[in-house]
């Protein structure tokens, strides 16, 4: 099975020539030569990707699908940048539809099934409870998005070790919040 990192950039690639070219496609009318020509592009860097070229993002097509996107990045609907936790999520679609067609191993263990749920508790028990905390600030608060999005993308991978590691980050959030909440409750009142 191909490595997580490199599937991982497979679909990160996808995505963007996917947002990229549904972009550029939909300013033409669909019997275009323009239209046809994004479409093609795209299927040759989707085409890359299947047969898993490791510089598919660097190919001339998806270089002609960056400079048509940088040409028209002022125009109304041109697609954002979305914020981390967003990006991951979308991301993780498309990795696991490569997973799906990757996946050549089993099911997981049953420790690593346990693993698994022991994250998967944590990943939600702790992001509510933080999320809750008034002592947490707003950045804190996308900082729990942000490792709770990656912890579901590595239970959804079937990753035991990166969806422990996230949970163990959530838990190093908590506590720096709740050694910080004391002082800050103590400070209101007087």
């Amino acid at each position: 099975m191909t490595d997580i990192f490199t599937l991982w950039q497979r679909a990160e690639t996808a995505k963007w020539v996917d947002v990229t070219a549904g972009f550029l496609a939909a300013r033409h009318p669909r019997d275009s030569v323009e239209h046809a020509e994004v479409m093609a592009r795209a299927r040759e860097v989707h085409g890359a990707l299947e047969r898993g070229e490791p510089c598919a993002a660097d190919s001339d097509a998806a270089l002609w699908l960056r400079i048509r996107a940088a040409e028209l990045a002022d125009a109304p609907h041109a697609p954002g940048i979305p914020r981390p936790a967003e990006q991951d999520a979308q991301v993780r679609d498309y990795l696991k539809d490569l997973l799906a067609r990757e996946r050549a191993a089993g099911r997981p263990s049953w420790e690593e099934q346990d693993a698994l749920f022991g994250a998967h508790i944590t990943l939600s028990v702790v992001s509510r409870r933080l999320c809750a905390n008034p002592a947490a600030t707003a950045s804190e608060r996308e900082d729990v998005h942000y490792l709770v999005a990656r912890g579901r993308m590595a239970l959804d991978l079937g990753h035991a070790p990166a969806a422990q590691r996230e949970a163990d980050r959530l838990r190093r959030l908590e506590e720096r919040i709740l050694d910080r909440a004391p002082a800050a409750a103590g400070s209101g009142a007087g």
